[in-house]
């Protein structure tokens, strides 16, 4: 079973507790709906589809072939996020008359630890342009590619729409490249396009001209779609990604090569999302809610502590429940 982790954090009877993962969440369109799975070890194994099971016609007294579907084993495990604040007993005590000094270092660690995550979220090792990190876990996108790859065959793009037509120079999007993006999701509408604002501004820029911007009414708020899927956008996605990985066809998006650094060049380039989140799509796995332990005594220096903790992932189980639109000039006017 899995749930929203607003959802988790009032089934919670630690107040606190809630209340941190309640300034976690907000306002993040992601984390508002990706549902998590909560784990009991320090991982999770599944089992993507490589090879399709067939079906064939036959005639009366033919021999029947027979044929089943071949499925990868893969992993997916916790990283542990988080980090500590210290607020000193003599600064306490002369300066915190008119504000909660340990509050407000709480505050800017869960921004600080979310900022963390989301990073990985989409970049995974490659830790937003910081160097690669081993202690993190795959983004979104590694993830997103084809379940053959998992098999250990070559990799194949299916599921990814590469914009560019030059290596190291995005291209400015055509809507119906994004169109694509959306039908490559299948057995139901996607739950979020997600991209920047910087590629959203681009996107209305266009869309101005010819018409309008259409909205629709989710959870009380007006939010923007295109083809029916609700965007969101993401202030961890960033609009320098190079657009060097060629995806097969002369096309050209961002190299997510496991084990080297992200890297941020001038190609100015950006990628689109288009995500279902459920157990089998994009789906959270963490042991316990995100956390808060304080320490009022420190051994080595007169200062209380408080520490911010969360043991977290992503999964992604079902490739037709995710694409990316990749490759993209940010700034821009696109077209149809």
């Amino acid at each position: 079973m899995s749930m929203t982790l607003v959802e988790a954090a009032k089934a919670s009877n630690d107040k606190l507790q809630a209340g941190v993962v309640e300034k976690f969440v907000r306002d993040d369109p992601i984390l508002e709906r990706m549902p998590f799975k909560e784990l009991v070890g320090n991982g999770l194994s599944y089992y993507v589809e490589t090879t399709e099971s067939g079906a064939g016609n036959y005639a009366p007294g033919d021999t029947w072939l027979e044929s089943t579907q071949v499925r990868a084993k893969l992993t997916s495990d916790l990283a542990i996020f988080g980090g500590d604040a210290d607020v000193d007993n003599f600064i306490k005590a002369t300066r915190s008359d008119t504000a909660d000094l340990m509050e407000e270092e709480i505050d800017a660690k869960i921004k600080a630890t979310k900022k963390k995550f989301m990073d990985m979220f989409f970049y995974g090792y490659y830790n937003a342009g910081a160097g690669y990190d081993a202690k993190g876990f795959d983004g979104l996108h590694a993830l997103i590619k084809s379940q053959a790859a998992a098999g250990g065959a070559a990799e194949i793009y299916d599921n990814t729409v590469s914009v560019a037509n030059t290596s190291g120079t995005g291209y400015l999007l055509s809507l119906s490249q994004l169109e694509k993006g959306v039908d490559l999701i299948k057995g139901g509408k996607p739950d979020l396009m997600i991209m920047s604002k910087a590629m959203r501004r681009g996107i209305n820029k266009y869309l101005n001209g010819v018409g309008g911007i259409t909205k629709t009414d989710i959870m009380g708020k007006s939010v923007q779609t295109l083809f029916d899927a609700p965007v969101a956008v993401s202030d961890y996605l960033v609009d320098t990604e190079d657009a060097t990985k060629d995806y097969g066809v002369g096309q050209f998006g961002f190299d997510y090569t496991v084990g080297t650094a992200l890297s941020t060049t001038s190609d100015a380039a950006g990628t689109i999302f288009i995500v279902k989140f459920a157990n089998e799509g994009v789906c959270g796995l963490q042991r316990g809610l995100l956390s808060i332990e304080k320490f009022p005594k420190l051994e080595s220096k007169d200062a209380s502590r408080a520490r911010i903790k969360w043991y977290a992932s992503i999964m992604l189980q079902k490739i037709i429940w995710a694409s990316k639109v990749t490759g993209v000039l940010v700034a821009g006017v696109h077209t149809a």
